[in-house]
């Protein structure tokens, strides 16, 4: 089958860009001939619609317009929208005549409301070429706070008609069942929900002759114990929560375990500090926040190491020496994951595979369609305050947590049996092995 991946970009390390190659690799070991058909196509074979590229000027002109403020009569709005949707159908046409793709699969487009002229082309486009068409939504406009006070009615009746289009022939996937349940309620329409999934079958990340300076490159030292927050530096990850843990843990219950081994073998001495190690980067919007958690770090006696100035996509050495974000997994002791929003969780399955105790806050889909599967994990729970512009869990459940954290992670041998079996569900469950069983059901029809 000829099966088309639509999206604005390609070939980025954006989340739903990481996931259509992962869709890519299991559709060709299927056998089908998958091509891309985006904005950008970043280095992937395929079709590439520059009108559709997510910084494309006119869709950046016409957002602000929708989303922001509207500084137009709403019928040049309407005209300058369908003119620009026009040019992208267009382009569709001229560029997949050839090739006459047998399946378009629509990631996010219409979903997020971010352009709404590529929405009503891709949909048009779909409907006149009888293609079947398979909408894969990642993030609902309704879920973000830029895209739910629409600046007209006619901006407000295109994310209702478009986002997602509410033809019935048109198939959809959510990513998880809370999604599944409000796109039922909002729009009645009804999808399968398929999750974001790894590469569980990789060899494991060990240190090596690359990363085996790492620590030394970050100050760390062999005996310090470090909890990796491997998540974008941005408000919704909370990662002063994890601060508020790390902290309390150091103050209260590193000296329990002085003298001992951790689980993987390391020894906790005299010198040993409990480090937070960022690996991810904070956003231009997001720098404000970046400030706020590194001086709630120090007043909390945690030291945070920005990670992220020396860890990249790829390993490189020119013009500096550059770690990739996985070599970062492998100096970690413990991971930390305390969003309050996720679509799903992607940082913690690879935390799964990397067979590190996890210390999670149990957002919502986190509880849904996650902790069900059964992974063993050191939980926050699922309440939290907050104050002075950050977020905090109940000082009871973190001292009960970290004093459940200093008793089992010097239990070499239990540890790494749950490690074991959280890989195992993982495997099991959200791995390519797992998404070829989705798509073999979902391809029957």
């Amino acid at each position: 089958m000829r099966i088309g991946l639509v999206h604005f970009r390609s070939g980025e390390k954006d989340g739903v860009s990481l996931e259509m190659e992962k869709w890519e690799t299991v559709l060709r070991r299927c056998g089908h001939d998958v091509k891309y058909v985006c904005g950008s196509l970043g280095g992937k074979a395929g079709y590439e619609i520059p009108e559709m590229n997510y910084d494309y000027r006119t869709n950046t002109e016409l957002h602000e317009q929708c989303f922001s403020k509207l500084k137009v009569p709403e019928s040049e709005l309407a005209r300058r929208i369908e003119e620009y949707s026009n040019s992208i159908e267009m382009r569709l046409r001229r560029n997949l005549e050839e090739w006459r793709p047998e399946l378009l699969i629509v990631n996010n487009i219409w979903s997020l409301g971010h352009n709404l002229a590529a929405a009503t082309a891709i949909e048009r486009f779909a409907g006149e070429s009888r293609i079947r068409t398979l909408g894969v939504h990642h993030d609902f406009y309704w879920e973000r706070e830029r895209f739910s006070h629409p600046t007209c009615n006619l901006v407000a009746r295109l994310l209702h008609d478009n986002c997602p289009p509410l033809r019935g022939d048109i198939e959809h996937v959510t990513i998880n069942s809370l999604a599944q349940s409000e796109l039922q309620k909002r729009k009645r329409l009804s999808s399968r929900v398929i999750p974001n999934v790894f590469y569980f079958d990789q060899e494991p990340w060990e240190r090596d002759a690359f990363n085996v300076d790492l620590r030394s490159r970050l100050n760390i030292g062999e005996t310090d114990i470090v909890f990796l927050q491997a998540t974008r530096i941005v408000e919704r990850k909370a990662i002063e929560m994890a601060i508020d843990f790390v902290s309390h843990f150091a103050k209260n219950h590193l000296d329990d375990i002085r003298g001992k081994t951790l689980y993987n073998g390391r020894a906790v001495d005299d010198q040993s500090r409990a480090i937070i190690c960022l690996a991810g980067s904070p956003e231009q919007e997001s720098m404000d926040y970046s400030s706020r958690i590194h001086q709630y770090a120090l007043a909390r006696d945690v030291r945070l190491v920005d990670a992220y100035e020396i860890v990249n996509a790829v390993r490189s050495q020119v013009p500096e020496k550059r770690y990739c974000l996985w070599d970062a997994y492998t100096l970690a002791d413990f991971f930390t994951y305390t969003s309050v929003i996720e679509g799903w969780g992607n940082q913690f399955v690879e935390a799964i595979f990397a067979r590190l105790p996890v210390i999670v806050f149990e957002y919502p889909v986190f509880k849904s369609d996650i902790a069900p599967l059964g992974f063993w994990t050191f939980s926050l729970g699922d309440q939290f305050s907050e104050h002075n512009g950050l977020l905090h869990v109940p000082r009871d459940r973190v001292e009960r947590e970290a004093s459940r954290f200093s008793r089992e992670v010097v239990r070499g041998d239990f540890v790494k049996q749950k490690l074991n079996e959280n890989f195992e569900i993982g495997s099991g469950r959200l791995s390519l092995k797992a998404l070829e069983r989705h798509l073999l059901e979902l391809l029957k029809y």
